[in-house]
Parts: C-alpha cells; sequence; structure tokens
C-alpha cells in the first residue's frame, strides 16, 4: 500500500492552495491532519477524516462542532485502498463544487509523486550495480550476474568501457541500446562487449555531442578494470592533450598508468597548487605538448611570437622548478597537468 508523507501532503496543500480559495486539510489513512494551510493543525486528528475512511464515502460537516469544522472530507483512493482523505473547510455548498476537482487534483499530484519516487529508486539501484560492478573488489555472485543480465550486461563476458565527459552537467542516458550509466554529473559509462561496435558508438556521440570527450578502455574479463583504464586515460586526454577529444587507453597506457600512482604523491600536489590557476601557462604547456616540443609551430598555433614562447616557458620553469625544455622535467609537468583534471 502506497503511504502519504507529510512533506508529499504540505507540496500538494501548497499548490493546491493557490488556486482554491478555502483552506485544505490532507490527512492520513488514519485520519491525522500531515498537511494543511493551518499549520497549527498538522499532527491532530481530524473526525470528519475518521468517518470518512470508516464509511468509505464523502463526508459532509454542515456547521462547526466540538472536534469538527464545516466542510466536505473526501477519501483518497490508489488501487482500491484508501490511502488518505483531502477536507475542504467552509460551507458545503460553497465548497462542494470544488470537491471533486480537488480529489482529482490530489490523486494526479500523488500518482505523480509515486512515478518520480519509483523513477528515483530504479536510478538508485542502477547506480548501486554500477558502483559494485566497477569495485575491483566485487565478487560476480549469481545475484549480480542476474541483475546485470537486466541491464543487458553479462558479466562472464569480456568489456570495454567507453567513458564521455560534458563541459555540463547531463541528467539523462544519452545513448539507446547500449548499457550506459551515470559516473558523475558530468560522466556516463557505456559497457560495451562486442568490439567491432566502439566505433559506432564514437561516431554516434561526436555527431550528437560535439563538445563530448571520449576515452575508450582496453577489452577486460572484469568491468572494473575497464572503468580505471578509461577513467585514467580521460584525466590524460583532458590534460594534456589540447583540442583533442578522443583518447584510447592503448594509446597512452604506461602515461595514464603512471599517473594513477601519482594522483596521491604530494611532489604532483605541490607543482599542481603551483601552477593550476595560471590558465594561460596551462595552455601553453598543452599546446607545446602537443606540437611535439616543436616551438616555431607552438607559436604558431598560439598566435604568438616565438620569444613571447620562451618566456612563458621560463615562466613555467620559474613558477615549478621544472624546465619544460628538458625531458625528464617535463616528465613530471605532464603528470602536473593530469593531475590538475579531477
Amino acid at each position: 500500500m502506497y503511504y502519504l508523507t507529510h512533506i508529499q501532503a504540505q507540496n500538494i496543500v501548497n499548490k493546491m492552495m493557490k488556486d482554491i480559495p478555502y483552506n485544505i486539510n490532507i490527512m492520513d489513512k488514519t485520519g491525522v491532519i500531515i498537511g494543511s494551510g493551518n499549520k497549527e493543525r498538522i499532527g491532530t486528528l481530524h473526525h470528519g477524516a475518521m468517518a470518512a475512511i470508516k464509511q468509505k464515502k464523502i463526508v459532509e460537516i454542515k456547521k462547526d462542532e466540538e472536534f469538527v469544522k464545516k466542510g466536505i472530507n473526501l477519501p483518497i483512493e490508489l488501487n482500491g485502498a484508501i490511502v488518505g482523505v483531502v477536507g475542504i473547510s467552509g460551507e458545503v455548498q460553497e465548497t462542494r463544487p470544488f470537491a471533486n476537482l480537488v480529489k482529482s487534483a490530489v490523486i494526479l499530484l500523488i500518482e505523480q509523486s509515486v512515478s518520480l519516487e519509483t523513477e528515483n529508486l530504479e536510478k538508485n539501484l542502477k547506480q548501486e550495480f554500477f558502483n559494485l560492478i566497477t569495485d575491483p573488489d566485487t565478487t560476480y555472485t549469481k545475484e549480480l550476474t542476474e541483475q546485470a543480465l537486466a541491464y543487458g550486461i553479462k558479466v562472464n563476458k569480456p568489456s570495454q568501457i567507453v567513458y564521455v565527459g560534458f563541459p555540463y552537467k547531463i541528467d539523462k542516458d544519452f545513448i539507446k541500446n547500449y548499457p550506459s550509466f551515470k559516473s558523475s554529473n558530468h560522466s556516463y559509462c557505456i559497457v560495451v562487449q562486442e568490439a567491432d561496435k566502439i566505433e559506432a558508438i564514437k561516431e554516434q556521440i561526436e555527431n550528437q555531442y560535439s563538445d563530448a570527450f571520449i576515452s575508450i578502455s582496453k577489452m577486460n574479463e572484469k568491468i572494473s578494470d575497464s572503468f580505471l583504464q578509461a577513467k585514467s586515460a580521460m584525466r590524460v586526454l583532458k590534460g594534456v592533450f589540447f583540442n583533442e577529444k578522443v583518447m584510447s587507453y592503448a594509446k597512452c597506457e604506461f602515461i595514464a598508468d603512471m599517473s594513477e600512482l601519482q594522483k596521491n604523491d604530494l611532489k604532483a600536489e605541490r607543482l599542481v597548487h603551483l601552477l593550476g590557476k595560471n590558465d594561460e601557462l596551462i595552455k601553453t604547456l598543452q599546446v607545446y605538448l602537443s606540437c611535439n616540443l616543436n616551438a616555431n609551430e607552438t607559436s604558431s598555433r598560439l598566435i604568438i611570437h616565438r620569444n613571447t614562447l620562451n618566456y612563458r616557458l621560463n615562466r613555467i620553469f620559474k613558477i615549478t622548478g621544472k624546465d619544460p625544455k628538458n625531458i625528464l622535467e617535463l616528465v613530471e609537468l605532464i603528470f602536473m597537468l593530469i593531475n590538475l583534471v579531477k
């Protein structure tokens, strides 16, 4: 049976009283007021509602008495069961024309609330499942295997993850026909178990969301391994590869794995802190890397003079203590760029 809550009832009352010039009360299935235009009455027993519940019909009270106020009380039924009562206070002759309208509106709002709760429950269950299958310590139990099948995943079959990041918040599944899961407010993961589908998925995302970033894992026995690979490849893509939108883990495997080891390194964190707020120098370093350290090409891409580029590279050296022109120290700067991505 569905149970009305105080928050649901009060929200409904607030909405209805914007259009109805009478006080509205909503009672639970025991007759206790759980929503009212008169907040002082919340938590008290409504005798008119109790009569409506007991008699399973509309109860009209035509004059004020010691424990009841005049008005009309209508039982609220869902799936054949009374879940509460809606009452309209006032002269019966005046409130009667509003009765069925208010009752229908209340039932509609309750049904919308039930639908939303069901949708949220499904989202929560889906999120819990995703958290489980991406946890390296999870064992594929029979129950989890059956749950995975409901989402179109065979856990005993190798999988790839296509990790998609957006520059804005996204709340709905953005791709059909494939198991997809929200991994953050700005990212989704697609579980792919047919390697020949990857290119088509990538093209579909690129066509629909030109501003999306895409990283792709290798094919792995465990989904958790694929998730980690795709996530670390995304960090490399956003941190190092200026103006690129797609990165496969296979292309950046070494640097991606090393960056995971560097995530909690205090030295790397210090570099991030030193350069983290200087967008101009970060962009300069990213373009310098994408141009394979070619100073002329970097200057051209940034539309700056060669001397300006040298000045910026020296600024990076001065701020961080790491020289971008020294290959070993440049590696540390690369890790710094990746660690800037959260």
